[in-house]
């Protein structure tokens, strides 16, 4: 899927993420547009995932703590459920009913050089309590 296969809204939202009067109201409306419940990344995820990389990687962006956040869910919701796991399938469910995971892992890869720009990113980090966990999710997504 591409962005413009995505709801009409979404471009709207993503160009909203860029004033700082309409920043909040477009990154609360993005977490409903790419997450499909409290444990799950909708369809639209892979396709707002680039775009997400690079207005968390621009220190002019608001609210690119929150963005950033995004991305760490996105990373940790789009790996693959370990079917030998339990719970791991039970929380995540099978992999071949969640496409949306697969695509998303490949958004990450295509655009591995903006993830290790996040993950340089000093200014970004420092106020940030990035854990180790975290940390290897991203770069297990990646690719790298």
């Amino acid at each position: 899927m591409s962005i413009s296969d995505c709801p009409v809204d979404v471009p709207v939202i993503l160009r909203g993420l860029l004033d700082p009067d309409a920043a909040e109201m477009a990154e609360r409306a993005l977490d409903w547009l790419v997450m499909s419940g409290p444990m799950s990344i909708s369809a639209t995820m892979p396709a707002v995932v680039p775009y997400l990389l690079r207005l968390t990687a621009d220190p002019s962006v608001p609210r690119r703590d929150e963005l950033f956040g995004l991305v760490l869910v996105a990373a940790a919701l789009s790996a693959p459920t370990n079917p030998a796991n339990a719970w791991d399938l039970a929380v995540g469910g099978p992999e071949d009913d969640h496409p949306e995971r697969a695509l998303c892992r490949a958004a990450f890869v295509a655009d591995a050089a903006w993830v290790q720009r996040l993950l340089a990113d000093d200014e970004l980090l420092a106020g940030l309590h990035l854990d180790e966990s975290d940390r290897a999710s991203l770069v297990q997504v990646a690719g790298l």
